[in-house]
């Protein structure tokens, strides 16, 4: 379906409907939250009755946009409610303790980036997988009925995608970046917004505490395969000797990146004893469909899972799925 198809039937099913669920997978990123803030501003302003359902709260550095208070974790009867999907295409990512909001709804609306979608009953879709991030995608869809907001709304929804949009490009360094990124990125400086503001919340502000995790995250470096695998980790034990929370650790994925000599980067991230969150970046290596093997999802050079195993075993098998994989 192309976008001004599907701009029609997402728009018809708006007008002739009150109740709408935002959602978007558990762990929720900069893309996700962008497109569900964004999202509700607009069926706001319509006069939808809109609930934010997560599996997750956004991360406190998330906070500035504003909107957090309007997520929450618990779910409700959604059979009067149409239930929109992104950042996402696969009901499971949602997340097991939120997983029944998909037992009963009025319809389905997917909006999303990744590939290998899941087949949805009731519902439209529009997934580009050579879009940057949901956030593109939302403006894209959009655009057309930003000038009925207010001047401050159009400041909130510009920070809204403009959050998401560096995000999922790793502030316009990664290679989904096309010059139409780029300029929707100065379409939404041109309604206000604040991208100073967003890049350091995202990127930059880091208490001490949170550098010295760094520090001792990145001192756990471990080569396998010909140096051709990097492996670090931030374990409960960091985080405890730190007096950090785990979920400071979000932007850690990022910091070690893959080259030419060090093809695979896994970045684990210790939940509960024998119990990880991995996350996989490769220039070349098609990783995401090493994190299908333990029912995890993400883009062909960034993707990730969680998986109950022993670490030393899980690095073995990870290897070993690297090391086979075309």
């Amino acid at each position: 379906m192309k976008i001004d198809e599907f701009k029609f039937e997402f728009r018809k099913i708006i007008d002739n409907n009150k109740n709408f669920i935002l959602t978007t997978h558990e762990n929720p990123d900069g893309d996700g939250i962008g497109a569900q803030f964004a999202l509700f501003l607009y069926l706001k302003q319509l006069g939808k009755n809109i609930k934010i359902i997560n599996q997750d709260k956004p991360l406190s550095k998330y906070h500035f946009l504003g909107l957090s208070d309007k997520v929450q974790t618990k779910v409700i009867n959604s059979a009067d409610y149409i239930i929109i999907m992104l950042d996402f295409n696969e009901k499971k990512r949602v997340g097991q303790k939120i997983q029944k909001i998909f037992d009963n709804y009025k319809n389905l609306i997917c909006i999303d980036h990744h590939k290998e979608p899941e087949e949805l009953t009731n519902s439209i879709s529009y997934i580009d997988i050579y879009s940057s991030s949901t956030c593109e995608i939302i403006y894209l869809l959009l655009k057309d009925e930003i000038n009925n907001f207010s001047s401050i709304w159009k400041q909130k929804f510009a920070n809204f995608l403009y959050t998401g949009l560096i995000y999922d490009t790793n502030n316009f360094a990664n290679s989904n970046v096309k010059p139409v990124t780029f300029s929707i990125a100065s379409k939404l400086i041109e309604l206000g917004a604040n991208n100073n503001l967003c890049y350091l919340n995202l990127f930059e502000n880091r208490s001490l505490s949170e550098l010295r995790l760094l520090g001792e995250t990145l001192s756990s470096i471990e080569e396998y395969f010909d140096s051709k695998v990097v492996c670090y980790l931030t374990s409960q034990k960091m985080l405890k000797d730190c007096n950090v929370d785990m979920e400071l650790t979000s932007g850690f994925s990022k910091e070690v990146k893959p080259t030419d000599e060090h093809e695979v980067i896994i970045y684990f991230r210790e939940l509960n004893k024998n119990h990880y969150r991995c996350s996989l970046r490769s220039k070349n290596l098609n990783v995401q469909k090493i994190a299908k093997n333990y029912d995890g999802g993400g883009h062909r050079h960034a993707a990730g899972f969680e998986v109950e195993m022993e670490l030393q075993e899980l690095k073995e098998k990870l290897v070993e799925l690297i090391r086979v994989c075309p």
